[in-house]
């Protein structure tokens, strides 16, 4: 993993300087996948700090490397199960809506940094058993150094060695902490008060100074119901209740490779899949062209991290190498509740929103769109 701090920087400068020339979705894409693999089109970036953890072994690394992006991971879930709904009345029949959504999670600073526990992992010691504390993705400077000992299996070789853990991306604060997601979503009425949604952001393709290839995009399907239909002591209520459904999959992979200037080997990738899950109450009230709207509900997001390719691990003192080959291939699992508030301006069919959703990352959303019956 490639986790510098260049490419995000571009990426929101020219979405600041140059929005004619640099669209929306391809923008927040960029950063996407600066977040993802600290790559982009322009610049290729040094990952030797992130990947040094493989000298103490797949599992272990596996293990750190779930800790160290977990901010992202955690805000990509997050994010990506909000902007479903701008209001809780559904479509009539074929009527329908088409938005452009950006939601931003953030990540609490105590998750900034975390602490390499020893028991957590097989092969490594803390040089300092003082200086626990280590960066995640959106730590500043701050690193531990380590010592592992691995035994491979394959090889029957043992391999001593010492090294860093990733310094973080030590962003600004003004965005530090940031996750963006943005996507396209449409939906459509069908029968019984029942609304068809389908939400992507088209895939992106970016390539490296290696001549990486990097990708990242987005899909998701939902269906919202008008359950108050169905309960006779509030169905006559002057308020519009729905039950919401959503599936979001995020997809993205980049080449690793970097011609042997920070590791060995051959046909070097990281892959990154993430699969969330939210289920929300939804409530709103029209008052004439202002909607205000709400939900309650639950996230389950499933992430599954591989790192693909030959990985060439040298020992430090004999120069004895073993040979990682699709060294991790890990899922992590986050859940938690979720509360949302936010309003909505209708001018004819033109929309526009706002909300705000309180849950362990926060999360701001808008969007503009049209809507149709």
């Amino acid at each position: 993993m490639r986790l510098m701090d260049f490419t995000l920087v571009l990426a929101l400068q020219n979405q600041n300087k140059n929005n004619m020339k640099l669209n929306f979705t391809k923008g927040a894409a960029v950063v996407l996948m600066s977040l993802l693999f600290g790559t982009s089109a322009t610049q290729a970036q040094d990952m030797t700090e992130a990947t040094a953890f493989l000298k103490a072994g797949s599992e272990d690394a596996g293990v750190y490397m779930g800790k160290y992006l977990n901010p992202m991971v955690k805000g990509l879930g997050y994010g990506v199960a909000g902007g479903w709904y701008n209001t809780a009345k559904t479509h009539k029949p074929l009527g329908f809506d088409i938005t452009v959504t950006l939601n931003a999670s953030r990540a609490p600073e105590d998750d900034f940094f975390f602490d390499i526990i020893e028991t957590d992992y097989q092969n490594i010691q803390l040089k300092d058993p003082n200086q626990p504390s280590t960066s995640t993705l959106f730590g500043d400077e701050t690193t531990t150094g380590i010592t592992a000992e691995y035994y491979d299996e394959t090889y029957d070789q043992t391999i001593v060695s010492e090294f860093e853990t990733a310094p973080g991306l030590a962003l600004d604060d003004s965005y530090n902490g940031y996750v963006p997601m943005p996507m396209v979503q449409a939906g459509i009425g069908l029968i019984k008060n029942t609304d068809l949604k389908v939400r992507w952001m088209p895939t992106q393709r970016f390539n490296d100074d290696y001549d990486n290839e990097s990708s990242v995009g987005m899909f998701g399907l939902g269906l919202m119901h008008d359950f108050k239909q169905w309960i006779p002591a509030i169905k006559h209520i002057p308020i519009d209740m729905a039950v919401l459904v959503g599936y979001n999959r995020i997809y993205a992979k980049s080449g690793l490779n970097s011609n042997g200037e920070v590791i060995d080997g051959e046909n070097q990738q990281g892959e990154v899949g993430i699969n969330s899950w939210t289920y929300q109450l939804l409530v709103s009230k029209k008052l004439s062209v202002l909607t205000l709207y709400g939900g309650v509900g639950y996230n389950n997001t499933t992430t599954n991290l591989k790192v693909l390719g030959t990985y060439d691990i040298e020992d430090d003192n004999t120069g004895v190498t073993v040979t990682l080959t699709d060294p991790i291939d890990e899922d992590y699992l986050s859940s938690g509740m979720r509360g949302t508030l936010g309003m909505r301006l209708k001018l004819a069919i033109i929309t526009i929103h706002a909300d705000y959703t309180f849950q362990e990352y926060n999360t701001i959303t808008a969007g503009i769109g049209f809507s149709v019956r």
